[in-house]
């Protein structure tokens, strides 16, 4: 729309002013000044922002390789709990989502200006996203609504440890006639173990480590063979990381949702085709809905003709949240300029040879953040 301008005011401040630092992160911006009057074509290309939403996910993988001697842990060592067979497990173990601005190519302007009038001063991002006309934004504030954007990664998937029984399969082992003695002779080994280190702790041997250093090396090397041989039994635990990061672009709210990705307990992050993976959806809730664009009248009632001019965006707001079996595990609440419209100023204003306007526009929402004229 064309804001009309009346002379006794000093400064119009429009509906949307920045409360504070918006919380939408945007890349680090590098200010570029473009003066009207150096264009051969005068005129200025600048495209509007719209949000997208950056969902991280974190997944735990836990990989079990049971031991060999598994079914005799509870008669010789009374461990109850050991595995028996290999298996995998995963599970989310977090969520979190953040908003991004990125240039809307739909919403793409080209302002002309006649080379008979004073020609504005245009301040572009690095993203070609107005950020003033005829004031150039400080970098206090861009500082204020600019926030930088986390480097997305994905972690390596770390392979299950493998078991250390080569380190222990000595000769009285390996000639053990049967499984079942082959159980029981690493059993009263992993008691020799646990005696001898009982003994160096009560200083029941002949001859101690010369030092605190030598005594913790023995130590040390006791812990490492018990734990050998008692993986021969409990088996082998292993856990590792892994990152996804999802764009999701909102476009209108629904009564449902969308499927971001799936999800298996058994084989971790799957297609979304494949049913194995339980469904982990996105759903947009409309918080403040800016869609309609209000019709403006004159003194008479009569709507007035479209306006034309320099286009800036009155943005909604929505939530967004990731939701498996109706619980939510992230969510956030963002200005969205999909849920808003685009509105008009007069290039008219900003071209007054006496006392030309100028503005402040926020860059992660293409909103007008404050407009100056000096009547």
């Amino acid at each position: 729309m064309i804001i009309p301008v009346d002379k006794n005011m000093k400064y119009i401040l429009l509906s949307i002013l920045l409360s504070g630092c918006t919380w939408l992160p945007l890349q680090a911006q590098q200010v570029t000044k473009v003066h009207i009057g150096d264009n051969q074509n005068y005129g200025i290309t600048y495209s509007l922002p719209k949000q997208e939403v950056h969902i991280r996910v974190t997944a735990t993988c836990t990989q079990v390789k049971a031991g060999i001697f598994a079914s005799y842990a509870e008669k010789y060592l009374g461990v109850k709990d050991a595995p028996m067979d290999d298996y995998v497990t995963w599970q989310i173990s977090q969520a979190s989502m953040s908003a991004v601005s990125v240039p809307d190519t739909a919403q793409t302007y080209h302002i002309q200006f006649s080379d008979k009038v004073l020609a504005p001063t245009f301040y572009l991002g690095t993203q070609r996203q107005l950020l003033g006309i005829n004031k150039e934004p400080d970098s206090l504030w861009l500082r204020c609504v600019t926030q930088p954007v986390d480097d997305m990664y994905v972690a390596a998937e770390q392979p299950v440890e493998e078991l250390r029984a080569v380190n222990v399969m000595n000769e009285e082992l390996l000639k053990a006639g049967s499984k079942t003695k082959q159980a029981e002779i690493a059993a009263r080994q992993i008691f020799r173990i646990r005696e001898s280190r009982l003994n160096l702790l009560t200083g029941d041997v002949d001859n101690l480590p010369a030092d605190g250093l030598s005594f913790q090396l023995v130590l040390d090397n006791l812990k490492a063979q018990e734990q050998a041989y008692m993986e021969l039994f409990t088996g082998v635990v292993s856990t590792s990381t892994v990152v996804r990061d999802f764009v999701y672009q909102p476009k209108t709210a629904t009564a449902g949702s969308q499927v971001l990705f799936r999800f298996s307990s058994h084989f971790g992050f799957v297609d979304n085709d494949d049913l194995s993976g339980e469904p982990y959806s996105v759903q947009v809730s409309v918080v403040e809905d800016n869609r309609k664009v209000p019709v403006l009248k004159d003194a008479k009632g009569r709507p007035l003709p479209p306006a034309t001019g320099v286009a800036y965006l009155v943005p909604g707001r929505a939530c967004v949240e990731l939701i498996h079996k109706g619980q939510s595990l992230a969510s956030g609440t963002w200005q969205m300029s999909q849920f808003g419209h685009v509105e008009y100023f007069s290039s008219a204003q900003f071209t007054n040879k006496k006392a030309p306007a100028s503005a402040l526009f926020d860059p992660n929402t293409g909103a007008i953040t404050l407009i100056s004229t000096p009547y």
